[in-house]
């Protein structure tokens, strides 16, 4: 057990060993780099595990290796302080990569393994992760290899062919120091006599390849040769020291890059420059051209003749074909030109060439558009001016052919104008004026024709036609003619209108002249009609008539005003329209004074049938008012009398208010009477009658009017009387008592109170004495019963003269008990039976008291049987439970 225990110690001490050797030899190796960048800080690390704890040289450290700011670090010398830099560090770590398990108290406090971790982490991101190696250098789509796996597969491919070296890891291949001797002479074969080196030689080779390295290329020294001569060198110091080796490699390989670019550019810019000179000059020349030619081309004055401009057309077209193409191929040219020595600026870093002013792209460009402008432009004036002179010439042709027609039709027409026959009759006149009319519409139609010559000729002269002069002279010639040949249409068609004029007059008149004999025959009528109706149909006929004989005269004034001109000519048919005028004035005023004496006959005939009509209507209201007066007085009591006194006033008013159309239809048959009417007579009987039947009403009425009075005070003296019976009995009753008292104070009560009596009968006396007085004045009336003057009202009221014979329905008025019906409340007793229960147990409890037997309603069931429900109370072990039958 002791051999056993000691064997795993000295495995355990080996193993803790070596781990301190590789923590020595990562320290090292680690503060190297580290010296490596802080040196151009002026900044240097001599502990690894102390110097990082204040956080100032991991900062610096961070702000060189990642070329970021970071910020001034805290120079306080307390913890505090020291934490707070190594937190700024670490966080801006945590930007770029992971890291877990690391705080800055670890840092601080020097831990060991979290600083070279710390460490580790920073080669990593900033030295070696950016390492990327194709696995398949000819395919550029080939995958990416890791940052460790890429820096292993660039050291394989810079030292593959080389004897004695086989890397296949970053530990044990790099022992024999062969591999660091390949990989510089691989870059480098000047520095290095590969062949010369010894394999078995380790630490020779290592320190060579350290020394060579150092002293040549630049690359620290982060290893000794025994840290790598050893079974199983440090992984992480060996990447370390070999990416610096790549580092150092790729920017050699970028130096060299530079300095055949910077050859290669030189060359370039002197091409460049003499593109530079013969772009110039072939822009200056090319530039002259197109100015010289485009000004050559915005000259548009063009020959005025068609063959001069066909003449054009055939330079511009040999401009197009031949001239301009060759120019067109320079400018292009110079634009290729141009584009060379701007990409070639662009490929060396150059600014662009600018051309000078007035030579770059745009120039041209501009200058060319303008030449394609002005080029365009020509070609299309010319056009249009070949256009112009074609049209013209066509024109101008036209214009010769219709002036030969205008020029014959004239001729022709003032020919036929020149006939002087116009007719000797009526029928000549007519035919006359209808060929003139068609020659007239002919002309006018052709005056669109004739002015075409005219804007033909001006168009001719607005297009400077080279014959301008000679076609306004012959327009000029034909609308001269052609105005000659409208004033002899004008004149001919005047004398035709005042001759066609006069024989229209003519037949007017005797047209007048018929149509007056016509409405003459309506005015000497003698029928008025035999109603009101019928006479009214006659003067709305008569106004017809006045209507169309003012029509009439209306046109024979407005005949006899036209025609005063034409009889001022001195026409030889003048007399005879000047005779048939006078004769149609003295006809039209005859007719009218016929015309106003039978409108006053008719409107007298209204007048009297509107007399007759309304006196009927009168004398019909006049007798139902009379019925009204002479119907029976039914009233059985004081109010239907008074009721029949209010009709009675409002019958009053009605008569009263329908004086006035009495007495407007009074004054109506005065003036017929006035006028000596044919039918006074008539007027006159009528008036008599509706005098005597106008005063019978008003007397009736009156008569109506004083029985109702009489009526009403009958019944007011019964009601009083009736009234003062009454009073009279129960007062006599009091008197005629028997009772004089039992004792003084009765005795003396009845003695107050039969004076009370008397003062009330002396008060009582004046009514009794007016209601006496009003009995003799009854009786001295002829009224001496209420039922007896009823009956003599009813006699009287008999008709005593009937003016026709008609039966009619007279009102009565009669009193009619009516029947109301009203809603009243009434108590009614009725039987029902109701649902009761008898108790078979008794119950005390919940406001409840019942006794055996006791009986109740259907409710006080299910109250009980609730209440027994809701307490239930046991005895006995058992429960009691008050039960109850229905009966």
């Amino acid at each position: 057990m002791s051999q056993r225990a000691d064997a795993m110690e000295f495995e355990k001490g080996r193993i803790r060993a070596l781990q301190e050797e590789r923590l020595h030899i990562q320290k090292k190796t680690f503060t190297k780099w580290m010296n490596s960048f802080l040196q151009k800080a002026r900044m240097e690390v001599d502990d690894l595990f102390v110097d990082l704890a204040d956080g100032k040289k991991l900062l610096k450290l961070l702000e060189i290796i990642s070329g970021e700011k970071l910020g001034k670090p805290n120079n306080g010398k307390m913890r505090v302080h020291k934490i707070e830099n190594v937190n700024k560090s670490l966080a801006f770590l945590h930007t770029k990569v992971r890291l877990e398990s690391i705080g800055a108290e670890d840092i601080v406090d020097g831990n060991p393994r979290l600083i070279l971790g710390l460490i580790w982490t920073i080669i990593l991101r900033f030295q070696i992760q950016d390492i990327e190696i194709d696995v398949d250098e000819d395919n550029e789509s080939s995958e990416k290899k890791s940052a460790k796996d890429a820096l292993l597969l660039w050291c394989q491919r810079k030292t593959a062919g080389y004897p004695a070296v086989n890397i296949q890891d970053f530990s044990s291949s790099w022992r024999s120091g062969m591999g660091f001797n390949a990989l510089i002479h691989s870059h480098r074969p000047d520095l290095i006599d590969y062949g010369a080196l010894e394999p078995a030689d380790h630490i020779e080779n290592l320190n060579n390849a350290f020394n060579v390295a150092q002293r040549e290329l630049g690359i620290p020294r982060l290893l000794d040769a025994e840290d790598i001569d050893t079974n199983k060198p440090d992984e992480k110091s060996v990447m370390t020291y070999v990416a610096s080796y790549y580092h150092t490699f790729a920017r050699m390989k970028n130096e060299m890059k530079q300095g055949r670019r910077i050859a290669n550019i030189v060359a370039q810019m002197m091409d460049a420059d003499r593109q530079k000179y013969m772009y110039e000059r072939l822009t200056s020349k090319l530039l002259e051209w197109i100015q010289a030619k485009t000004a050559e081309l915005q000259d548009h004055c063009f020959p005025n003749s068609l063959e001069g401009i066909q003449g054009e057309l055939l330079k511009f077209k040999e401009y197009r074909t031949v001239e301009k193409p060759p120019k067109y191929k320079e400018r292009s040219d110079i634009e290729a030109l141009l584009f060379d020595i701007q990409t070639k600026q662009k490929a060396l870093g150059r600014p662009l060439y600018v051309p000078p002013e007035g030579k770059m792209a745009h120039d041209i460009q501009r200058a060319w558009e303008q030449l394609e402008e002005a080029e365009h432009a020509r070609e299309v004036a010319l056009r249009e001016e070949l256009l112009r002179q074609k049209k013209l010439e066509n024109l101008a042709c036209r214009f010769d052919r219709k002036s030969a027609v205008r020029e014959g039709y004239l001729r022709e027409m003032v020919q036929v104008l020149s006939d002087p026959r116009y007719g000797s009759n009526l029928s000549q006149v007519e035919a006359t004026v209808k060929k003139h009319e068609a020659i007239s519409a002919d002309i006018l139609a052709r005056e669109e024709r004739f002015q075409n010559l005219t804007k033909m000729a001006d168009q001719l002269e607005a297009e400077n036609y080279h014959a301008k002069s000679r076609i306004r002279v012959k327009e000029k010639e034909i609308m001269g003619r052609w105005q000659l040949l409208l004033d002899l249409l004008n004149k001919h068609r005047v004398t035709l209108n005042n001759v066609s004029m006069l024989m229209s007059m003519l037949r007017e008149a005797d047209t007048l002249h018929s149509e007056i004999k016509e409405v003459e025959g309506s005015f000497l009528s003698d029928e008025y009609g035999c109603h009101l109706l019928a006479v009214e149909d006659l003067l709305q006929k008569h106004a017809l008539d006045e209507l169309n004989l003012a029509s009439q005269g209306e046109a024979i004034r407005r005949l006899t005003q036209q025609s005063a001109p034409l009889l001022k000519q001195g026409h030889k048919e003048g007399p005879v329209l000047q005779r048939k005028l006078d004769d149609l004035n003295a006809d039209y005023a005859t007719l009218g004074k016929l015309a106003k004496r039978r409108r006053r006959q008719l409107d007298e005939w209204r007048a009297y049938f509107q007399f007759v009509q309304d006196h009927e209507e009168e004398e019909a209201w006049i007798r139902e008012k009379q019925r009204i007066c002479k119907a029976v007085v039914a009233g059985k009591d004081l109010l239907a009398l008074v009721s029949l006194q209010q009709k009675h006033k409002a019958l009053e008013a009605e008569i009263g208010g329908h004086d006035g159309h009495i007495q407007r239809l009074i004054l109506a048959g005065e003036k017929l009477l006035e006028s000596r009417h044919s039918q006074s007579a008539d007027v006159k009987q009528r008036l008599q009658a509706l005098r005597e039947r106008w005063a019978e009403l008003a007397d009736l009425a009156a008569v109506k009017r004083k029985r109702l009075e009489d009526a009403y005070e009958a019944f007011q003296y019964h009601a009083d009387a009736n009234e003062a019976e009454s009073w009279v009995r129960e007062k006599l009753a009091l008197v005629s008592s028997k009772d004089y008292g039992k004792d003084e104070p009765s005795a003396q009560a009845l003695l107050q109170r039969h004076s009370c009596l008397e003062s009330e009968m002396n008060a009582y006396g004046t009514d009794i004495r007016r209601l006496r007085d009003q009995a003799d004045r009854m009786v001295r009336s002829g009224v001496d019963s209420l039922a007896i003057y009823l009956d003599a009202l009813n006699e009287d009221a008999e008709p005593s003269e009937e003016w026709t014979e008609e039966l009619q329905l007279v009102p009565v008025e009669e009193w009619v008990d009516e029947v109301v019906e009203k809603e009243a409340m009434q108590t009614v007793l009725e039987e029902r039976k109701v649902p009761q229960v008898k108790a078979l147990y008794p119950f005390a409890g919940q406001n409840m008291n019942v006794q055996k037997g006791e009986v109740g309603t259907s409710g006080f069931y299910f109250a009980a049987k609730a209440a027994v429900r809701s307490q239930q109370q046991p005895i006995l072990g058992g429960t009691v439970i008050c039960h109850c039958h229905l009966l």
